[in-house]
């Protein structure tokens, strides 16, 4: 009897590490240290989110282990349940089950809430949201070391000539009737389409082609935009088609709205959950990473003790911590994400921020003639390319030359003088967000020096709009949703 109630133990245990996704290789210690803490700020460790597209999953030892990662654990929720009565039993909706099942296959493994990756939003949801909004708490590690959490809404947009339209997702089907969703390679596979459903392709920063069959490839640097066939009540009672032509310039662009004014587009990564402790107060008892009293980066399983602030990540069958090779809790189901820690090998050093300029090409009307500007958005501002604005303002009572005396590294621009075009102009892109730095040359106006701030991406000059057609005596104005310059017109300010 002794023998077989081994014998059965052992079957047990042995059924549960098959059941969890043990991973083959990787030890398992139940009763190891609680959490791991980091200095990011000395520049010895790098936080990553792992992951493999919308619709995968793997053991966070495995994402480690691919990533180079000495420390890890389990991200956010996602769609692990096959059936609607374990989605049912789970207290899920099992509309998007039914509705996507048989096109992605089940489990979905969708993520829920918001993904960052290194400043990028990845994954976000409007959960059934009209206003393409979602609140809840979001956790993240900025570039500078430090630990943000607060509570936060997510707007994403779809912008077209110009013209911003709500989008309800990123990267993550809806199965609502009136629906508009927008996929890029972060998705990590083909896009399938329901019935009624059309998408919008968008390559270059140019509308290529709408179709209404999938499955769809998202174009290399691109993205789709997919509205359902009652999604027409948010276009005026048009379909996408109507109001979207082939050739037509787009980009899309997200915000997230911190109640504490944090930047979570200035972070290494970023997750979303629904529960979180802050400032000491809240909290739960899970998978966590969190900000100790001295600003050091924690991460464990527990109710994060040790922080004054914390985000606390899926729970039950997911919980995985994994370090050095070692699963100290867990090692938890397969998962669609996690968070990881690289050693850099690096003595400690002061980590340098990475400041990235998001791409926002725009169409302006000039003197009637409509032109678009391959533009970034720094802080809010619209930056043009000086070379790109001279090339259009070229023959009109705004027009200037420029030149760029290297051994000076100075920058001169002469009024009332025609442009010498050097055949960049407007062939430099903003099809992706860039990183830039403070323009470091001397800026001079017919022989004057002019303070005027500028950056450099990828070692070209650009400055913000207004700033230049104050310098330079042009009129930019803003009416009706279109941007307008006016060389006619003397600068005024709005």
């Amino acid at each position: 009897m002794t023998g077989k109630i081994i014998l059965k133990t052992v079957g047990i245990w042995v059924l549960t590490f098959l059941i969890l996704g043990f991973v083959p290789g990787a030890a398992y210690n139940a009763c190891a240290a609680a959490n791991t803490i980091m200095d990011v700020k000395s520049g010895q460790y790098i936080p990553v989110l792992m992951y493999n597209g919308m619709t995968e999953v793997a053991s966070v030892g495995a994402y480690a282990q691919a990533k180079g990662a000495f420390a890890a654990i389990n991200g956010t929720y996602f769609d692990a349940y096959s059936t609607e009565d374990q989605v049912i039993a789970k207290g899920g909706d099992v509309n998007i089950l039914r509705t996507f099942g048989s096109l992605y296959g089940a489990p979905l493994n969708f993520p829920s809430g918001v993904l960052i990756d290194n400043g990028k939003l990845i994954h976000g949801a409007g959960y059934g949201s009209a206003t393409g909004q979602w609140g809840g708490y979001l956790g993240g590690i900025t570039k500078q070391g430090t630990f943000i959490v607060d509570q936060v809404s997510l707007k994403i947009e779809f912008v077209v000539d110009g013209c911003p339209s709500t989008v309800w997702r990123v990267n993550h089907p809806s199965y609502e009737r009136d629906s508009v969703v927008l996929y890029d390679e972060a998705f990590g596979r083909d896009v399938q389409l329901r019935p009624g459903d059309k998408a919008v392709i968008v390559e270059g920063g140019i509308i290529k082609d709408i179709v209404s069959r999938g499955p769809v490839k998202v174009p290399s640097g691109g993205f789709i935009v997919v509205a359902s066939a009652s999604a027409r009540v948010f276009y005026g009672n048009q379909s996408i088609d109507e109001i979207f032509s082939i050739g037509q310039p787009a980009y899309w662009t997200w915000d997230i709205y911190s109640q504490k004014g944090y930047d979570f587009k200035d972070v290494y990564l970023a997750v979303g959950s629904d529960a979180a402790k802050i400032n000491g107060s809240g909290g739960a008892n899970r998978t966590y990473i969190g900000e100790t009293p001295d600003g050091k980066i924690s991460i464990g399983v527990g109710n994060a003790s040790e922080c004054v602030n914390a985000l606390f990540l899926d729970g039950g069958g997911s919980i995985a911590y994994y370090k050095d090779g070692k699963y100290l809790n867990g090692p938890g189901r397969n998962v669609s994400n996690a968070i990881g820690f690289i050693r850099t090998g690096q003595k400690e050093t002061s980590v340098i921020p990475v400041q990235m300029a998001q791409a926002n090409p725009f169409t302006v009307d000039i003197s009637g003639t409509k032109t678009q500007f391959q533009a970034f958005l720094i802080n809010n501002n619209n930056y043009v390319m000086l070379r790109d604005l001279a090339y259009y303002l070229n023959g009109s009572p705004a027009q200037f030359e420029v030149t760029y005396d290297a051994a000076k590294k100075a920058i001169s621009i002469y009024s009332q003088k025609p442009y010498t075009a050097q055949g960049t102009e407007g062939n430099v892109k903003a099809d992706k967000n860039k990183p830039y730095t403070e323009t470091a040359v001397k800026i001079y106006i017919d022989g004057k020096e002019v303070n005027l701030k500028g950056y450099n991406i990828e070692g070209y000059n650009y400055f913000k709009l207004r700033d230049l057609a104050a310098a330079l005596n042009f009129d930019v104005d803003y009416r009706d949703g279109q941007i307008y310059i006016e060389p006619e017109n003397p600068y005024t300010a709005d």
